[in-house]
């Protein structure tokens, strides 16, 4: 009889399990909606400006402009953007492994409670740590935004990358690095020349010129890039947490149907043995 108590406390304590996963699964997937318009609809702005900055970038000399140009140093920095909870599935893993892949001199910017510990427990350097609230706005990004850029221009930083978790769909989220500094390197270049030459005369009209208007706009380019990529992070994130959790919810039923059948096989057993012993019983006594 013990053994069907603690079948019967394992199935009640399973089934505990699965009620609070599909919870954080329901969450997780009205969050999910919300980051993943947010992530979309954020793309045809960041497509529009790439494609301005592709415009004006062919017409003017890169070196006038330092965000452009990559200067002759090693150091790199690297934007690691990684969730504050656990709960989601691999994706920091496949961000950690991601990362493993990156040489030279490099330093850490983290964002999200994963990301600091993990730099902090491989001894890398780690510039900066940043948190965001659960929904993060423009106003969010503008101080690494800042850091990346005055760290660029004041030598600190020769390249800028971001490592952050692309999101493509529901079911698939894939670890990433993204060059975002300098902002156009000698194969672009080389892109942009063959797209002049193919364009012809369709080419936009800028006023006052394009390097004014380059000079106004990189700053802001840089800001809604990483902006973006942090919706894509998020988006990913989410996504990969209720899959996460319906998964868990899957288990943890499929354990309690073969916890309930295990119940079941000995709860008979111990029946027949009852009634197999009462019936000896009857049979001594006659």
């Amino acid at each position: 009889m013990s053994s069907i108590k603690e079948i019967r406390k394992r199935i009640k304590s399973v089934n505990n399990t699965a009620k609070i996963t599909h919870a954080m699964e329901l969450v997780a997937a009205a969050k999910m909606k919300r980051a993943q318009y947010l992530a979309i609809s954020g793309k045809p702005y960041s497509n529009l400006i790439n494609n301005v900055l592709r415009s004006i970038a062919n017409r003017i000399n890169p070196e006038s402009h330092p965000l452009l140009t990559r200067s002759r140093g090693e150091t790199s920095a690297v934007i690691f953007f990684s969730t504050d909870r656990g709960l989601a599935g691999s994706l920091n893993s496949n961000l950690f492994k991601q990362i493993e892949n990156v040489v030279g001199k490099t330093k850490y910017i983290a964002v999200g409670k994963k990301a600091s510990s993990y730099v902090a427990r491989t001894g890398k350097d780690l510039v900066a740590d940043f948190s965001l609230s659960e929904k993060p706005t423009l106003e969010d990004i503008r101080p690494i935004s800042k850091l990346v850029i005055d760290g660029f221009l004041g030598g600190e930083f020769d390249q800028v990358h971001v490592l952050y978790t692309q999101f493509i769909n529901t079911l698939q989220q894939e670890a990433k690095i993204q060059q975002v500094l300098p902002i156009i390197d000698e194969g672009i270049l080389a892109e942009l020349a063959k797209e002049s030459e193919d364009q012809g005369k369709n080419e936009p009209i800028f006023e006052p010129n394009a390097d004014t208007v380059l000079e106004s706009i990189l700053p802001q380019y840089i800001l809604m890039e990483l902006y973006h990529i942090l919706l894509e992070a998020k988006a990913s994130e989410h996504s990969a947490r209720m899959v996460a959790m319906k998964s868990a919810t899957d288990n943890a039923n499929d354990l309690v149907d073969d916890l309930t059948l295990t119940y079941n096989s000995i709860r008979q057993s111990a029946i027949t043995n009852e009634i197999l012993d009462i019936s000896t019983a009857q049979v001594a006594m006659e």
